[in-house]
């Protein structure tokens, strides 16, 4: 029984590193004015509404329930990443879908 204890611990340590803190480890914040065309890939996890309504210069709209099949489908970038979303939340979730293709730095920003 003891040991049915250990064990759940354990697993539930390692999910919550997993989920909560090694996200952050590959998601670093970078200011706006910082952000140029030449070095990033910008890309705009906000749904279509957010993106329109007040969009973000020069990003490809990519919401984050799509962002799996476009990056399998059609995305290619060797430049390093930046994320726009609306919270740490979604840009975090992007990062860990955006790890797991093996881009190495991961940014983002917030969207005004």
């Amino acid at each position: 029984m003891e040991l049915l204890v250990i064990l759940a611990s354990i697993g539930l340590i390692v999910f919550v590193l997993n989920q909560y803190v090694l996200p952050f480890n590959y998601l670093k914040k970078i200011d706006q004015q910082s952000i140029n065309d030449d070095r990033y890939c910008v890309i705009d996890v906000r749904d279509y509404v957010s993106a329109h309504r007040s969009p973000f210069p020069s990003a490809e709209n990519i919401p984050l329930s799509y962002l799996p099949r476009a990056l399998k489908e059609r995305f290619d970038c060797s430049k390093e990443i930046v994320l726009v979303s609306d919270d740490v939340r979604g840009a975090r979730i992007a990062a860990k879908i955006m790890r797991k293709k093996k881009f190495k730095s991961i940014y983002y920003t917030r969207a005004c």
